[in-house]
């Protein structure tokens, strides 16, 4: 039964034609499992527990960062370096007395995610690599495990839910039906290369927690393998519908899922060099991504950017260095940087000067 100040706190939406006690009671009941406090994690989160779902588990291995608080909306200024599942879970608990939250400061691996979807009624995916997706998308097929996903970047955001696996519909779909194998990681710039709108990780994770109630709740239409991409600049929203591949196998175990900008024997080499000032070194970072966090090492600063507006701009930055020097060319992540050293590598050796990225860029050696 609804503890009685839950029944006072939702009777404005228990007064929803199609949506009563019953409805609200399946919400108390239902137990959720969120991947990530972050920028979907937090709305889909406070939305879920404003709304009366009874039990949320989160996992999530990060501290609050200042970069984090224009988008991740559970946390403040204050905040800053604290676990960011404690703090959600604080948060929750003020929106609904009688919510119980469950954390794990931890990061869900495939020696754990099976054990921790034991009694989960809904996965709710709002992770940000390919690697945890895909990890995601196989743990639940195997259990059967009903998995809403999310994805943001830039302007625009994805969200579906994949149900397959024991106890799904036998045309049910999952994630590999439309993706059927991992990305490269390095394929798709994450958000603090790319950078993403604050409001449209709320907007996406709000559509996220609609889906959720409806599905728990058993209201509305709900369709699996219907993907929902939201563009907030021109404020639209496309719809298409996946279908189960025939040909398809279904996930049967766990495999390999790999991060992006792995560390190297070679990565680490550069970095040393870089640092005892052994190798001069270019940044193509905004000004922007420099105030965020920066090597600790003296170069030449060419926003990507700036070269857009102005092609020339390349040459005269590398006039800057030597013949015969080695330069270390580093962005954020190491997926622009690279991309640089592809582009412009021969303009490079024309005037004596040899280009290497640095692999994993600023946020893997900072």
């Amino acid at each position: 039964m609804l503890p009685e100040r839950e029944l006072k706190r939702t009777a404005r939406q228990m007064n929803l034609p199609g949506f009563g006690p019953e409805q609200q009671q399946r919400l108390y009941d239902a137990h959720v499992l969120v991947i990530g406090a972050g920028g979907l994690g937090c709305p889909v989160m406070q939305t879920l527990a404003a709304t009366g779902v009874g039990h949320i588990t989160v996992w999530d291995d990060d501290t609050v960062d200042l970069t984090n608080i224009h988008r991740q909306i559970l946390f403040g200024a204050s905040d800053v370096g604290r676990r960011k599942v404690d703090v959600a879970a604080e948060r929750l608990r003020a929106l609904q007395p009688d919510i119980q939250v469950t954390t794990f400061f931890d990061r869900l691996t495939p020696d754990n995610f099976i054990e921790a979807l034991e009694c989960i009624d809904l996965l709710i995916d709002g992770s940000d690599t390919f690697a945890t997706k895909f990890l995601a998308a196989d743990a639940a097929e195997i259990t059967g495990t009903p998995l809403l996903w999310g994805s943001v970047l830039r302007y625009r955001g994805d969200i579906a839910l994949w149900y397959s696996g024991p106890g799904a519909p036998a045309d049910g779909v999952g994630l590999r039906d439309l993706y059927p194998t991992q990305p490269d990681a390095d394929s798709v710039p994450d958000c603090a290369t790319a950078g993403v709108l604050g409001v449209t990780t709320s907007v996406v994770g709000s559509l996220m927690s609609t889906e959720a109630v409806k599905f728990l709740a058993g209201i509305g239409e709900v369709q699996v393998g219907r993907l929902h991409m939201y563009d907030a600049l021109s404020a639209t929203m496309r719809r298409f519908t996946v279908t189960r591949d025939p040909a398809r196998e279904l996930a049967t175990h766990l495999g390999t899922y790999t991060e992006a900008c792995s560390a190297s024997t070679e990565g680490q080499e550069l970095f040393d060099a870089l640092t005892a000032h052994h190798l001069p070194s270019l940044d193509v970072r905004e000004p922007h991504e420099k105030a965020i966090a920066d090597l600790p090492v003296p170069g030449v600063n060419l926003p990507l950017s700036q070269v857009e507006r102005d092609p020339e701009a390349v040459s005269r930055a590398l006039a800057q260095f030597s013949p015969g020097d080695e330069v270390v060319v580093y962005c954020a992540g190491g997926v622009r940087s690279e991309r640089f050293v592809d582009k412009h590598g021969a303009l490079a050796e024309t005037l004596g000067i040899s280009l290497k990225s640095l692999p994993g860029g600023v946020q893997r050696w900072t």
